[in-house]
């Protein structure tokens, strides 16, 4: 898009070369706080001796950077929202926004029953920066190819970085482990990466379209090297069930909420049937799909963690009070052995589970289910586009249940999965007559 084509875009006319700056600006701010926590975290901090799980809990922590990073880039789109959005529409202008700024409340509220509240609200003012800055990028924006694009080129810049950090490095004693403490970040950073360039290599230019291919090759590589099973895995699947199921929605106009409702339910259906059969039990599903009947020790994490939930069952122990809040934390109090040294239960619904009780799980739930339902206008008006929303919506719900990922921090699969919602909302609105 040139400048000439965006002075003359319906209602940025009167508001001139601050409306343009602005446009071109909250473009850049997403792709820069995902670059956060892809590059600038990991070199700044995550290099430190320190690389246990004690450390690790700084991601869902205010650092001093990050208390000047994410505030600025809040007060950034702020102000771009205003200059080319105010008095024009609404910041949360639909409802998957609405129910997510219920939830990052819902997060702030935690705070008057948390275990450590001053913790608890410390670490949910960031998550709340972190939501608007997104929504109100994209929103002022106004250009869902612009933000992909810069992301894109963001990413790229970045597996080069991992491609001469594995290069100089020897591997970590489970897989290479890039610029990131442990090798599951490599992973994870790679099929993202991966994620984005599939979409550049249909609907980019010409040179765009060679760059996409080269980064796949490059975050494929990353993929094996680090040995991370998770990402290696959904990085395969995710971009095909995601393409059947989006062809399947537009041409049948399905929600892709109801096909994935009824993939997964087939999928438990399947397992319970083989259970209730004596044909495989959970220990022989795990070692045949990772090669590990405890999942690298997830399940002792899981034996402790869901019991707990049961002592605060309906709004939890507080947002990220849990694991690794201080003296009061009640995994350093109770847990043994590695269990209460861990920063989080290796599983984004437990998780939410022990954070926000019931009430947050069913709300998160709620937010999953809209935002899969909202894709279905996006795949009608931009397929694309589309495809690729729901492609990160999809790849970070199946990652939460061998990770921790919803909400946390600047984890930058939870900010793909806001940045997906914002864009969902985005091209729809565009396509409206």
């Amino acid at each position: 898009m040139t400048l000439a084509d965006e002075a003359h875009r319906p209602g940025t006319r009167h508001a001139g070369d601050t409306a343009i700056w602005t446009r071109r600006l909250a473009r850049w701010i997403p792709a820069l706080m995902l670059a956060y926590g892809l590059l600038i975290w990991p070199i700044l901090y995550g290099r430190s001796p320190d690389t246990g799980p004690a450390f690790q809990v700084l991601q869902s922590e205010s650092s001093a950077l990050s208390q000047v990073y994410f505030p600025l880039l809040l007060l950034a789109a702020g102000f771009a929202w205003i200059a080319t959005s105010y008095g024009r529409r609404r910041p949360i202008d639909d409802a998957v926004t609405g129910l997510i700024a219920l939830f990052v409340t819902l997060c702030l509220i935690s705070a008057l029953w948390s275990v450590a509240p001053g913790i608890a609200l410390r670490r949910a003012v960031l998550q709340v920066a972190i939501v608007a800055a997104l929504i109100l990028s994209v929103r002022a924006a106004e250009d869902p190819d612009g933000v992909v694009a810069r992301i894109f080129w963001t990413l790229a810049a970045i597996m080069l970085v991992n491609l001469a950090m594995v290069a100089v490095k020897p591997a970590g004693p489970l897989g290479h482990e890039g610029v990131y403490p442990q090798k599951n970040g490599l992973g994870a950073a790679a099929a993202l990466a991966i994620l984005f360039a599939l979409h550049q290599l249909f609907a980019g230019a010409r040179w765009t379209r060679v760059a996409a291919f080269l980064v796949i090759a490059a975050a494929v590589l990353l993929l094996v090297l680090s040995r991370s099973k998770t990402s290696l895995g959904l990085a395969v699947l995710v971009p095909a069930i995601v393409l059947g199921a989006a062809v399947i929605a537009r041409a049948t106009r399905l929600s892709p909420a109801v096909l994935v409702g009824l993939g997964a339910g087939l999928a438990y259906v399947v397992y319970a049937v083989g259970v209730a059969a004596y044909l495989w039990d959970f220990p022989a599903v795990a070692t045949a799909l990772f090669g590990d009947p405890t999942l690298t020790t997830r399940t002792e994490i899981w034996d402790f963690a869901l019991p707990m939930t049961e002592r605060r069952p309906w709004l939890g122990f507080g947002f990220e009070s849990f694991w690794q809040a201080g003296p009061d934390s009640p995994s350093l109090r109770e847990a043994r052995g590695f269990v209460a040294k861990m920063p989080h239960a290796h599983n984004g619904y437990i998780d939410i589970l022990l954070q926000l009780g019931r009430v947050g799980l069913a709300l998160l739930m709620v937010i999953l289910f809209a935002a899969l339902h909202a894709c279905g206008g996006a795949l009608r008006a931009r397929f694309g586009l589309g495809w690729l929303c729901l492609a990160l919506m999809l790849f970070t719900g199946l990652y939460n249940f061998l990770e921790s990922a919803w909400f946390r921090g600047f984890d930058f699969f939870s900010m793909s999965f806001v940045l997906a919602a914002a864009l969902t909302g985005e091209i729809r609105r565009s396509a409206a007559p």
